[in-house]
């Protein structure tokens, strides 16, 4: 019944009943509520999120350890700063956007969010709207695979590659990455 305590970035796991864990990162600032938010991708065939999306009810207890992990909000720099999110790798860059814009952190900030298609773009209104509301925040949503239905103008391609594209030289900046393993690992030798 304790609020958690938590940096900007951490993550959760839940345990499973075989002790197994599925991680998941916090997707709102500290100490903003007693709850939390975690995104939540449903995995077909998967061992934990078809029972989010199918059976769980609300009341329904969780056991979890943490919080955990290093990826955090580093504000020891005036360095500007570049978040990379794939897919729900937005949850802990929504922590620490949050978190930035409560604190009245003032370096420049930009977000490339990369999905697939516009739908999988979930708060991308959410995103849009912190770049009007903070004159030091930018989004830059980045599609792979955009449908023809998605009516998509904006930026194509893999994320890290449209971020080089605009910054070929990323020495002046803190850089922080979240999504799949292959986007994590095709973005870190290549930045």
């Amino acid at each position: 019944g304790a609020p958690i305590l938590f940096h900007p970035g951490q993550y959760i796991n839940i345990l499973l009943d075989d002790g197994a864990k599925r991680s998941f990162s916090f997707a709102t600032a500290p100490r903003v509520s007693d709850e939390i938010e975690l995104h939540v991708r449903l995995v077909k065939g998967g061992r934990f999120t078809p029972g989010v999306f199918s059976t769980m009810q609300i009341g329904d207890k969780l056991r979890f350890e943490g919080p955990l992990g290093a990826f955090t909000l580093r504000e020891d720099s005036m360095k500007p700063i570049i978040f990379v999110a794939g897919a729900t790798g937005f949850a802990p860059v929504k922590s620490m956007l949050e978190h930035a814009f409560q604190s009245g952190l003032k370096r420049d900030m930009i977000l490339y969010w990369g999905v697939r298609s516009r739908h999988d773009l979930y708060l991308g209104a959410l995103a849009e709207q912190w770049a009007h509301e903070h004159s030091n925040f930018h989004f830059i949503p980045v599609l792979s695979e955009p449908q023809p239905d998605d009516k998509w103008t904006g930026r194509t391609g893999l994320v890290h590659e449209a971020i080089l594209v605009d910054f070929p030289d990323l020495s002046a900046y803190q850089v922080y990455a979240c999504g799949s393993v292959q986007m994590v690992q095709a973005a870190y030798p290549a930045f």
